[in-house]
């Protein structure tokens, strides 16, 4: 009997569930945990789903600037490359179990895509700030 390939991402209540089953893993995690340590989570997450929401399904109803909090965070606790690859690879492992088809690729492009840019921007600002 063949099980049924997972859904795809193609939801707010899937993007919703995939943007808390992350966090449940980065939490915990020895190489991102520090840097999520004060995160005030009932504040945090829902910004985060609206933020893929609008990635994925153009949903409006995020407003933040995501590269100037990084930075801010960066030059209170100096972020490195590793947090960034590593931030990609929970991401991309979290999709994957629990997804398959375009909008879970896609998913998983962008954040790949957004973490090279965040990571060149805030590690560049850092050298440029010294």
């Amino acid at each position: 009997m063949s099980t049924a390939p997972p859904p795809d991402l193609d939801s707010p209540e899937r993007i919703d569930a995939l943007v808390l089953a992350f966090y449940e893993r980065v939490r915990p995690d020895p190489v991102l945990a520090p840097w999520f340590a004060e995160v005030d989570w009932p504040h945090h997450t829902p910004r985060i789903q609206a933020f893929w929401k609008g990635l994925l399904l153009g949903q409006a109803g995020y407003a933040g600037e995501p590269m100037s909090a990084h930075i801010a965070l960066h030059r209170r606790l100096p972020l490195n490359a590793a947090q960034f690859d590593r931030w990609v690879e929970l991401w991309t492992d979290t999709v994957r179990e629990r997804h398959a088809g375009p909008k879970a690729d896609e998913a998983i492009a962008r954040a790949v895509s957004i973490a090279a840019v965040m990571k060149h921007k805030v590690l560049s600002a850092s050298a440029s700030a010294g």
